[in-house]
């Protein structure tokens, strides 16, 4: 009790006990202390530790991110976690709280701890906790984006594909309403060693040379890559 009583204390100190609704953050990684849509509602943690933070900026690593709210009990070390959306990437966020919550040990897996950190977006829309394992130290970098003619877009057969060397960057495709426009704007770079299908492909104008695009996916990784640096076949 003595050592349920320091803990409950501490959170006390980091965030106000019994707080209904604030805006966690967490991944895959952290499906044990989030909840699914279905069963999203609530999932409630044991609270092992809390603390203050200096103020850090951090990005998402990746794609997008689970977004929760959090609620402390007041008479005992636990946390419940409800999902309210996700977090995109590409938003910088500042952490400046800390906690470590563990799950309880059932048949089929065993006790998991977790470190999760509070953040808030500049202009506080954002907030609330998210798992350090989501995220990457440090301010997200813009997304670089240009606009090209569109010369001619059209569905492909699903075909497998994959890459050698230097991982290919990948490109969200805006395309405008009323003229043959498409903005590409950067999303990352292809994870290496898995096989891409393609379903869609366009052509643009690019340096006065037609250049094409293969809108590829793999899991949650999707986008338009230069055709060039793919190669036809599975990983």
């Amino acid at each position: 009790m003595k050592k349920v009583a320091m803990v409950a204390a501490a959170a006390a100190m980091v965030l106000p006990l019994g707080l209904g609704v604030l805006a966690p953050v967490t991944t895959g990684s952290t499906t044990a202390y989030a909840a699914t849509k279905k069963a999203a509602a609530k999932t409630t943690v044991g609270l092992v530790s809390a603390k203050t933070l200096k103020k850090t900026a951090y990005h998402v690593k990746s794609g997008k991110t689970d977004l929760f709210s959090a609620a402390f009990a007041a008479d005992r070390a636990s946390v419940t976690f409800t999902k309210k959306g996700t977090l995109a990437a590409k938003t910088t966020v500042y952490a400046t709280k800390q906690i470590v919550v563990k799950t309880k040990a059932t048949k089929k897996a065993k006790a998991k701890t977790q470190t999760c950190v509070y953040v808030k977006s500049a202009n506080g829309k954002v907030k609330g906790y998210v798992a350090l394992s989501a995220l990457t130290k440090g301010a997200a970098k813009k997304a670089t984006a240009k606009t090209y003619t569109l010369v001619k877009s059209q569905a492909v057969k699903k075909t497998a594909y994959h890459f050698k060397g230097t991982q290919p960057a990948y490109f969200t495709g805006k395309f405008a309403a009323d003229q043959a426009k498409v903005t590409l704007s950067k999303r990352g770079v292809l994870p290496k060693a898995k096989t891409y299908y393609a379903t869609k492909q366009i052509t643009v104008k690019q340096n006065k040379k037609n250049v094409k695009y293969l809108y590829v996916t793999n899991g949650k990784t999707k986008g338009f890559v230069l055709a060039s640096s793919l190669i036809a076949g599975k990983y």
